[in-house]
């Protein structure tokens, strides 16, 4: 089985669909073009979710489960807003992430959709690791983003099949937390030559696709 790496580097670079085919996934990091692209609406801003503040083994809302997947101590946590150990200033809203270094997958199979994003906080001090899969853990694609800390970014994704879950894998999530919020699901409208828009600021996010045998 071969697979195709591809990088999106400071800047925006388009590039076009037509020649790969439309089983490559389209990666978003602006929320508006996701939301229009998709017709995205939001399904979780983790506000409802009680308790926070506290490790809990996993929980669900909104259909969706979220469990933690440390070797150890495997937890999730609500955090409420005002925290200021994220790599921002100061959280304005509830944060989905772990105590200590964040592992905890997002179990969609109850109502999955093909079109999946959220706001992102990263803490600059390595990459976070999102692995989306399809039905039966068929994994569809690996994004490491490693783009600056700072501000609150955004990372959607949109497949030719189902997203079932994603697993969120953090890099010094012990030091500086990292998590998620404002769960978006959509579904993809199609459209004649797609592009693929990789606008970052700073960093890079990358990928992995593991490719079908033909």
């Amino acid at each position: 089985m071969k697979s195709l790496s591809l990088a999106c580097l400071v800047g925006a670079i388009l590039v076009s669909l037509s020649s790969i085919g439309s089983a490559f996934p389209t990666l978003y990091t602006d929320s508006s073009s996701f939301i229009t692209d998709n017709s995205a609406v939001l399904l979780e801003d983790f506000e409802a979710v009680i308790p926070k503040d506290t490790a809990l083994l996993s929980f669900a809302s909104n259909g969706v489960t979220y469990t933690g997947a440390q070797a150890t101590s495997p937890n999730v946590w609500v955090a409420s807003a005002g925290y200021t150990n994220f790599g921002v200033p100061v959280t304005m809203s509830s944060v989905l992430t772990s105590d200590g270094n964040e592992d905890f997958t997002m179990d969609l199979s109850a109502n999955p959709t093909t079109a999946v994003g959220f706001d992102v906080y990263l803490n600059g001090l390595g990459a976070v690791t999102t692995q989306w899969y399809g039905n039966g853990s068929n994994l569809l694609v690996t994004v490491v983003d490693a783009r600056d800390s700072g501000v609150v970014r955004f990372l959607g994704l949109t497949a030719d099949e189902p997203i079932y879950s994603i697993r969120w894998t953090a890099f010094g999530g012990e030091t500086i937390n990292t998590g998620l919020d404002n769960v978006y699901v959509g579904t993809i409208i199609p459209a004649p030559g797609a592009i693929l828009l990789c606008a970052l600021g700073s960093g890079m996010v990358g990928w992995l696709r593991r490719r079908r045998t033909l």
